[in-house]
């Protein structure tokens, strides 16, 4: 396979960003440091085989992906695509990556700022970060559960303790529509989608084993333990493969 780590390359016309956790995460510190010291926005999307399909769907989706600043390859589906165009790549998990950015946040005194989740495990999650980061500065934090109109205020407050760091777990699409809406508030923040990264931190669900994690099965475990994801799963992968199949096939 050819040497395109660090390039970006396309999946079905979607761009993604092919680095490893290290290089991703220096990208993250360096947006910190950017605007003389003051940071800058970064929007970071893990981007899976799912996420590409119902952006095919979704205009608003679709605009959000292609635009965001730092794209990385969450999912097996993404690798294997990439790798049918020679790119050695391996899968960056967004609930690696967010974790890389908590371990940095913290060893450089970056306050970080937490959005979604129910409400016990946000709690939960305020108390076992510091522990996991020593050092780890949470200036903020917000439970996934208030109504739209509360919406302004919850963005204000957590928009006020200045962050350089806002992981936001409310799902896919979601986390994205809420990202887009209120970057504006977050000029100097790097945000990351991280999904249900929250319920495995705190251990409310349990993370797929190693050896899934190894072989880009972890889809596979998470179907095994939810069967009621069959239907979504069913409607998107198998397109998704054959998209990429049939671009393969026609040379592109």
């Amino acid at each position: 396979m050819s040497e395109l780590v660090g390039a970006r390359q396309f999946v079905l016309g979607y761009p993604v960003d092919l680095l490893d956790q290290d290089q991703a995460l220096d990208k993250i510190e360096l947006a910190w440091g950017a605007s003389g010291g003051q940071g800058g926005h970064l929007h970071v999307v893990t981007l899976n085989a799912e996420m590409v399909v119902t952006s095919q769907k979704d205009t608003d989706l679709d605009r959000i992906v292609r635009h965001a600043d730092l794209i990385v390859p969450d999912g097996a589906g993404v690798v294997f695509a990439l790798r049918l165009k020679g790119a050695a790549v391996n899968r960056l998990p967004g609930i690696e990556l967010a974790h890389g950015a908590l371990a940095r946040a913290a060893r450089s005194g970056q306050p970080v700022a937490l959005m979604g989740g129910r409400a016990e495990v946000m709690d939960k999650l305020v108390e076992v970060l510091p522990t996991q980061h020593p050092g780890l500065k949470i200036s903020a934090y917000q439970n996934g559960y208030f109504d739209a109109d509360e919406e302004t205020a919850v963005v204000e407050r957590l928009s006020k303790s200045q962050p350089k760091l806002v992981l936001v777990a409310l799902g896919v699409p979601r986390q994205e529509y809420f990202i887009d809406r209120t970057k504006s508030s977050f000029p100097h923040s790097v945000v990351i989608g991280v999904g249900g990264s929250f319920d495995v931190w705190t251990g409310f669900v349990e993370r797929a084993p190693e050896i899934y994690r190894k072989y880009h099965l972890e889809w596979l475990a998470r179907l095994l333990k939810e069967p009621w994801r069959f239907k979504r799963m069913a409607s998107t992968l198998p397109k998704f493969a054959c998209q990429v199949l049939a671009e393969k096939l026609r040379g592109k």
